[in-house]
């Protein structure tokens, strides 16, 4: 690998200027950095940094809107990913794209499989050549097996073995061992070490920051959409990373919290409860708490949340509630035993978008507001304007389209649909994903007030400000299972971040 400091080594990509706006939201702000062929380039940041949409510009995912780069010392503008291909760049996306019904082989070389003269593909040629790349990278995936039949180790292998097959110049891995164990992430930087070894370059996405320390040649880290640092392998630490990837203020839009709710009874327990998506997990919420859940992306915050509501029902352990045993089997049950669940996406999980708003508002009022099975018209559109009223719904009427809402009013008939009776345990999983700053401050207002009344409170979120500033006590997730817990008198991005991001490094890695 060339000296990185060496001035008269030509770099193989040039960034300069780089900035990215979609409407008035600006997302890159004058984004610059070099990467040179042979070199691993980390690029790290919160959810939301701007981290996607800088590598979507490198694949010809995205155009840019000021700025330029420079590949192999010409200019590079890809306008399509097959423009971004031809020039040597590939991309293997957090979210894997194989397809389940075609073979290993015909994943990996899918749109350029060896043909005969009638464009038949020829089979024996591309199962060769696929066990010869998949030997190559050490990877052990027989090459006729369908792709619905992989792990997703597994399938994140594919997509990295089609990407090299294509032999690009340039490859980007964006979070290519957040879905993985431990032994198959070891199996992926591995990998990343061989092929900087043939002068491949690489940008490393992670928010694994013992994979950027012992990977990484140079970081840059990103926040908010903008470069907050860019520092050489040894000139960088751990608290240097979480320290630039944070570095944020407390507001003044949280609620006042009691001083203590320790002593308050326990109103919820789970003991080793577990399932085929979630390591066998302990945790209790006590009346009037709200207990945060940080994790960095896919480490069993969405199994946690799917369990708590009885989508995917916890099958060991047990679950108290009010110091009852509780089997959470359903959705049903866990209605009937008083837990709501606001869901991350409720655009698909939440919401019924061509329905009216007075529908979405009224699904769960029939419980408490029916006579022999049958909601009136009149109670139903009593109910629908109260809670409009209470939630301040900003629409033309209770007849338009919940879809046509902003994200913000559509998340408050989300809230005002499950909270037409008042919880015992409240699950918020991202609650204020997607919506303004006002709506997020209605909301935390409404979070303190159903506390103040003894509601539990199990906060999901990814936004380390509002963990901090709603939380009494914030247990970290890393690979499903609770790797920390933290005090409210110990709060600080930083302590998050650390018990989020695993385990440091045992021991240093030699440059």
């Amino acid at each position: 690998m060339p000296d990185l400091l060496d001035t008269d080594t030509s770099p193989l990509l040039v960034v300069e200027g780089m900035s990215k706006a979609f409407g008035r939201n600006s997302v890159l702000r004058d984004v610059s950095f070099s990467l040179f062929a042979g070199e691993v380039l980390a690029l790290v940041g919160e959810n939301g940094a701007g981290k996607s949409t800088l590598m979507n510009i490198l694949s010809g995912g995205l155009g840019h809107d000021h700025g330029r780069m420079s590949l192999g010392g010409a200019d590079y503008a890809p306008t399509t990913p097959t423009e971004a291909t031809a020039a040597g760049v590939a991309i293997v996306h957090q979210e894997t794209t194989i397809l389940p019904d075609l073979t290993v082989a015909e994943n990996i070389f899918f749109g350029s499989e060896p043909r005969n003269a009638l464009g038949l593909i020829r089979q024996r040629e591309l199962h060769v050549r696929t066990a010869r790349l998949l030997a190559d990278l050490d990877f052990a995936i027989a090459p006729h097996r369908l792709g619905r039949d992989l792990s997703a180790a597994e399938r994140q292998m594919v997509e990295i073995a089609g990407a090299v097959s294509r032999s690009p110049r340039l490859l980007i891995l964006d979070e290519p061992t957040a879905s993985l164990s431990a032994a198959a992430a070891a199996s992926v930087l591995h990998l990343v070490a061989r092929l900087k070894a043939t002068g491949m370059a690489i940008v490393f996405i992670s928010h694994r920051l013992g994979e950027v320390i012992g990977s990484a040649d140079r970081v840059v880290v990103l926040k908010d959409g903008e470069m907050t640092l860019e520092a050489l392998r040894g000139a960088f630490t751990r608290d240097d990373l979480v320290q630039a990837m944070v570095g944020r203020t407390l507001s003044n839009i949280f609620p006042e919290r009691p001083a203590d709710v320790s002593t308050a009874p326990r109103r919820f327990r789970l003991q080793a409860a577990g399932n085929s998506r979630l390591p066998p997990i302990d945790l209790c919420v006590h009346r009037g708490e709200v207990l945060g859940i940080a994790g960095l992306e896919g480490q069993g915050q969405k199994p946690l949340a799917d369990a708590l509501c009885g989508l995917r029902p916890f099958t060991s352990g047990q679950i108290e509630i009010d110091g009852k045993p509780l089997r959470l089997r359903t959705p049903a049950a866990a209605i009937a035993a008083g837990i709501a669940s606001i869901p991350d996406d409720r655009r698909t999980e939440g919401l019924a978008l061509t329905l009216p708003i007075r529908l979405n508002l009224s699904l769960f009022a029939l419980r408490r507001g029916a006579r022999f099975g049958l909601l009136s018209v009149a109670r139903e559109a009593d109910f629908a304007e109260a809670a409009r009223r209470r939630y301040d719904i900003k629409a033309v009427s209770l007849e338009q389209p919940v879809g046509q809402l902003s994200g913000g009013n559509q998340q408050k008939v989300v809230f005002a649909r499950w909270l037409a009776d008042e919880p015992r345990l409240l699950v918020l999983y991202e609650p204020t994903k997607g919506v303004d700053v006002e709506t997020k401050g209605e909301i935390y207002r409404l979070i303190g007030e159903l506390t103040q009344r003894g509601v539990a409170v199990l906060l999901i979120s990814g936004d380390l400000l509002e963990l901090i500033g709603l939380s009494d006590r914030i247990l970290t997730l890393y690979e499903g299972r609770i790797s920390g817990e933290i005090a409210r008198d110990a709060f600080s991005e930083e302590a998050i971040m650390h018990l989020a991001s695993g385990p440091a490094p045992s021991e240093a890695v030699d440059a």
